[in-house]
């Protein structure tokens, strides 16, 4: 279809792996999701970790990248990602840098070994009767 429509604009480049993966996230302007199911998304973490702004669809759980600033959540659906892409493709590229950045940091306070760790351990804690019970873990 890309060729079918002249897209110049448009490369698939096949899988990408350690460097070269990273390169591409930090290379690109803004990742796109359009998804109707993830548990997680571990694409959109990686994106944001390498300072790319993301729009994914409602079907991914990334509800706080519009309020934090660092991309768009949108419906699942055509004209909702027609809607993104031409907000994104407007914004000029000191306010997708800026989008980035504050991905990037996000990622780092939510995601990095420290905070993982730290977490790990007080859930241990907790689960060996040393802890309070850790406000992420949800007993329902």
């Amino acid at each position: 279809l890309a060729n079918e429509l002249k897209l110049q604009r448009v490369e698939f480049s096949g899988p990408l792996y350690g460097e070269d993966k990273w390169r591409a996230y930090q290379e690109a302007d803004l990742y796109v999701l359009p998804s109707h199911s993830e548990n997680f998304g571990m694409t959109v973490a990686e994106a944001l970790a390498a300072g790319t702004p993301v729009i994914t669809t409602r079907g991914a759980p990334w509800a706080e990248l519009e309020p934090r600033g660092v991309g768009w959540w949108i419906d699942i659906g055509v004209d909702a990602l027609v809607a993104s892409l031409q907000e994104a493709m407007t914004s000029s590229p000191e306010e997708l840098i800026v989008r980035g950045e504050r991905g990037r940091e996000w990622m780092i306070q939510k995601f990095s070994w420290q905070r993982v760790g730290t977490m790990m351990d007080q859930t241990y804690q907790w689960l060996l009767h040393r802890g309070e019970m850790p406000n992420w873990v949800h007993l329902e």
